[in-house]
């Protein structure tokens, strides 16, 4: 109700309407008490000024304090009796919860300010509630409809919720995706508060039956407890974990702007010709079967009679394993030994061990090293020389130089090979080879699994992609033809409805005319019994008149009905006809415009008098008769409607047969086809994963071989062979 100035109660005053609120908003100052809206930003739009929400009964405004906080203030343009109390019962409540003893966060602060908008003069009440930051529920889903696991979290925080409302003795009223917000930790917020229940408010009635998509058939405004989310938390809970089970699920039964997750309405009252209960009653998973089949029991029960909702029977959402640890690097896996060399004992001069480090370079120098460098400086010299005293000729220097370098080279080399230090290596470059080689046929098998495990995900998600197309198709062809049944079975009822309508006008119509025929007969009867002897008594009619009318067949009141006159042809005096009652007109002699007016006004003075006795209502057995002609029309009428609706119903419901048929085979297929795949990928992810350390070791293994072949090419290079020789070092 409104308030006066001073607060006092201002009963029977008209609500503002949400016009008014957005010229009074835009003076925050002037229509606030309240310290946080009073100073407060009001949330514009780019035109109009305060930018509201507006409901069934309410505008929303944001308004931001001066500290940060946002707040939504919902303005009321319908009045109620009991808003102020059922409000402050609801802030009361919400306000003692502790945090610490709820699942999540979920509810919403409210305020519930008496002097809440100053319009016009007149205070009028509001609701302060904190502004919640969320995702809608049906918008969340759409996002993360192929995150299973976090489907699945998100219905065990819903059961969550519920299972809180459930403890405190508390109903939101109206459970639904509107009033589910997901938060950015992923926790739920529930929001919209206007028909919840609270133990304050017991015995009073429901303020609203909650949105028809997630509210039992049966549920009535007198259904106003602690019980009356049950049903709706059954509908939710349903829809997450099928959704999370399976997320074609999703595809096929939510449609695009529907508010509805995937039941409606429709499937509540009909599930017999539902597409949803067909498709969740006969799901391959066996916990996604016993739940619908739980929530599906739930139809037709009594509001009071649905039990609180329970998870039993549901996978909670799989907790994450920590990765295997890596393979050791260098070490090849246990189940590889026997199946590549390894590594050999080689002698290696200083002391070198076995392992894969090259070592430090050659050691000391042997008589071997020796007697190849001074080979190989005077081989290199010895051409020069032998020319130089005339024992060589001059044509045959540069050739005898080339086989002199040539020679030395051959000898510094084999010498250098020779050296211990450059055996070990090359030996360890050589097993480091055969590891290496000896895992090539592995790796390569490793990498055929996982094309073709790339080829078998390719291949799903496309006969995926194209069994879902064929789904859509399904359900596109169902909403059509459901709608050209709708359409005729309309038109076929909707004239005989009309006509059905209108039969008890019909019906009053032949009774009035039945009436009027009874009147008519009466009066007719009156008439006849009415000599026309009897107008010897009016002034004026004497027996020649008497004698002249019986001789024109006039012998009875009843004989004539009228009187017709026309224009003579002399003195302007005017004939008159009397007119008989088979409509002939008949002028009588003696009788002129005087003697014809009396006649007339004699008859019309016994056709009222007649008209006084007649019946004024229409005979038992007439009656009964008529009644029973439209009764029997009637019952024609209802049994064409019936048997309309009875053949459209069979229509529907074989359509749904044919399309539920169609849609199961599909699926069937899908799931055919996906454990088809999902069997053959586990096999190959069981090789796969047995050759996982192959790879890996291989890697490795390809690593340290050209590491090892590069530091041998350094250590034990022909340019290092020739500063050892020269340096000793």
């Amino acid at each position: 109700m409104a308030v006066s100035r001073t607060g006092g109660p201002a009963a029977g005053r008209k609500f503002p309407t949400g016009a008014n609120y957005v010229e009074a908003l835009q003076n925050p100052t002037l229509c606030f008490e309240d310290p946080d809206l009073k100073h407060g930003t009001v949330q514009q739009s780019p035109v109009l000024g305060p930018k509201a929400i507006s409901g069934n009964f309410a505008s929303v405004f944001s308004i931001t304090a001066p500290g940060g906080q946002r707040y939504a203030l919902k303005c009321f343009t319908r009045d109620s009796s009991t808003l102020e109390t059922r409000y402050q019962a609801i802030s009361r409540q919400l306000a003692g919860l502790g945090t610490a003893t709820l699942s999540q966060p979920w509810p919403v602060g409210i305020e519930y300010l008496p002097r809440g908008v100053l319009v016009a003069g007149e205070w009028y009440p509001a609701l302060k509630m904190a502004w919640v930051e969320g995702t809608s529920l049906i918008t969340w889903i759409e996002r993360n409809t192929r995150d299973t696991a976090a489907v699945l979290k998100t219905a065990e925080r819903f059961a969550a919720l519920v299972a809180d409302l459930e403890r405190l003795g508390v109903a939101h009223g109206d459970l639904q995706h509107g009033n589910l917000l997901v938060a950015a930790d992923n926790t739920l917020r529930l929001v919209d508060y206007d028909g919840m229940y609270v133990p304050a408010l017991k015995g009073q009635g429901a303020t609203e039956n909650g949105h028809r998509n997630y509210q039992s058939p049966t549920r009535t405004s007198a259904d106003f407890g602690p019980v009356m989310d049950r049903f709706s938390a059954w509908v939710i809970y349903l829809s997450l974990v099928a959704t999370a089970t399976d997320p074609t699920l999703w595809d096929q039964l939510h449609e695009d702007q529907g508010e509805f997750l995937i039941l409606k309405e429709d499937d509540f009252k009909e599930p017999r010709s539902s597409l949803a209960w067909s498709l969740l009653l006969t799901h391959a998973d066996p916990d996604l079967r016993a739940l619908a089949a739980q929530t599906h029991g739930h139809l037709t029960a009594a509001v009071q009679a649905v039990p609180p909702l329970t998870t039993a029977g549901v996978t909670p959402a799989p907790t994450p394993r920590p990765a295997p640890a890596a393979t050791q690097q260098g070490k090849a896996p246990s189940w590889l030994a026997g199946h590549i060399p390894q590594p050999r004992n080689t002698p290696a001069a200083g002391g070198a061990g076995t392992g894969t480090a090259v070592g430090t370079g050659f050691a000391r120098r042997r008589p071997a090293d020796i007697l190849a460098g001074v080979f190989a400086l005077t081989g290199s010299a010895a051409p020069a020389a032998l020319t130089a005293v005339s024992m060589l000729p001059t044509g045959y220097l540069a050739a005898a130089q080339l086989g002199a370098l040539l020679l030395s080279g051959g000898a510094l080399h084999a010498t250098r090979r020779s050296r211990p230090e450059a055996r070990a290596s090359k030996a360890r470059i050589l097993v480091l080879q055969q590891q290496v080689d000896a895992l090539a046929d592995s790796v390569a098998a490793a990498q055929k699994i996982h094309h073709e495990i790339e080829s078998l995900n390719t291949a799903g998600a496309s006969r995926d992609t194209q069994i879902s197309r064929q789904i859509k198709s399904l359900q596109t062809e169902l909403r059509d033809e459901r709608s050209r049944i709708d359409v005729t079975l309309n038109k076929e009822t909707g004239n005989l409805r009309t006509k059905l309508s209108g039969l008890a006008t019909k019906e009053q119509q032949q009774l009035d005319a039945a009436l009027a025929a009874a009147v008519r007969t009466h009066v007719q009867d009156r008439l006849r019994r009415t000599s026309i002897q009897d107008v010897k008594k009016l002034s004026n009619m004497g027996s020649g008149t008497v004698t002249s009318l019986i001789a024109a067949g006039i012998r009875t009141a009843a004989d004539f009905t009228g009187v017709r006159y026309v224009q003579g042809s002399r003195y302007g005096n005017r004939d008159a006809y009397l007119i008989r009652s088979n409509g002939h007109q008949v002028k009588i002699p003696g009788v002129g415009e005087v003697r014809a007016a009396t006649l007339e006004s004699w008859r019309t003075s016994l056709e009222q008098r007649a008209r006084k006795s007649a019946p004024t209502g229409v005979g038992a057995q007439e009656r009964a008769t008529i009644r029973r002609q439209f009764a029997a029309q009637k019952k024609r009428y209802e049994a064409e409607i019936t048997q309309a609706e009875d053949a459209a119903r069979h229509k529907r419901e074989q359509l749904q047969q044919r399309i539920t048929t169609r849609l199961q085979r599909a699926n069937t297929e899908k799931q055919q086809h996906q454990a088809a795949t999902q069997r053959q990928c586990a096999v190959l992810l069981q090789r796969q994963a047995q050759l996982a350390d192959v790879t890996t070791t291989h890697g490795l293994l390809v690593t340290q071989l050209t590491t090892t072949g590069v530091e041998h090419r350094r250590t034990f290079g022909l340019r290092r062979y020739l500063r050892f020789l020269t340096t000793g070092r």
